[in-house]
């Protein structure tokens, strides 16, 4: 009888555990794998997830470990443009998300004024999925406007985030679906108070390096650091192309390293 009723126990315990979230598995429609969609080989779940406001988001989880990272996008463009670091992130021990913000990509697009813009919905969501699926502490790293969003969600995020890595984020920019203070990164930075690593160029045509400077200059952060490279490469190419990726990657995982542990 005792056997019996530690098998019961037992059995409750593993129904128990097929209870607890499945990466990225909020009912949607099919999604095509990143080797089709981005036209690259990566092991990769891919799958749906919602922000705060019900709106459906697509993403796709890379890696494992305790400190996960979300990669937010550059715009006109989708996730596909971070998966080659996302795979260099992994690699290196890190649990990983690309996703897309809402109106890019595979994302739903909301027509109702109260959803749409409103980006930092979608980067809190990815900082909660992350989390669900095991990773303790979370950072928000973009590029261009997925810098932008990087700096305003954490702005409001607190120390619900490890801290923010903008590659290239611009600041300011307009924002033609919603409200602007989601795009406006120098009103939000004093709000920042997790570490913050800015990635630029000395000669950006778009995220130019005195608006880094002064985004840095502003940042709440105690721990701050602003990293300007020569050239004009500009958001994820400055991680996959520029001459000096390798260096600058080395940069992103001692940050990621030092503060997420």
């Amino acid at each position: 009888m005792r056997l019996a009723a530690l098998a019961a126990v037992v059995a409750l315990a593993a129904a128990g555990c097929g209870s607890t979230h499945q990466p990225l598995g909020v009912k949607g429609k099919a999604l095509p794998s990143l080797a089709a969609r981005c036209h690259t080989r990566v092991d990769a779940k891919v799958g749906w997830f919602r922000a705060s406001d019900g709106v459906l988001l697509d993403g796709a989880a890379l890696g494992r470990g305790p400190t996960g990272v979300v990669l937010a996008h550059e715009s006109p463009a989708d996730l596909c443009g971070w998966v080659p670091y996302a795979r260099v992130l992994s690699r290196a021990g890190f649990r990983v998300l690309v996703f897309d913000h809402r109106h890019f990509g595979l994302s739903e697009s909301p027509t109702d004024p109260a959803k749409s813009g409103r980006y930092t919905r979608d980067t809190a969501a990815a900082v909660d999925e992350l989390k669900r699926e095991g990773a303790k502490k979370v950072f928000l790293m973009g590029a261009s406007f997925g810098g932008i969003t990087s700096m305003v969600g954490g702005s409001r995020l607190g120390s619900k985030i490890a801290g923010v890595i903008s590659v290239s984020g611009e600041a300011q920019l307009g924002n033609t679906e919603g409200p602007n203070d989601e795009l406006d990164a120098l009103a939000a930075v004093p709000k920042l108070h997790e570490p913050f690593l800015a990635l630029n160029s000395r000669q950006d045509g778009i995220a130019l390096a005195s608006d880094a400077r002064e985004l840095v200059r502003r940042a709440g952060s105690a721990h701050k650091q602003l990293v300007l490279f020569p050239g004009g490469d500009h958001g994820w190419d400055m991680l996959d192309i520029a001459p000096y990726r390798a260096r600058a990657s080395a940069i992103v995982i001692h940050f990621l390293r030092q503060y997420g542990i």
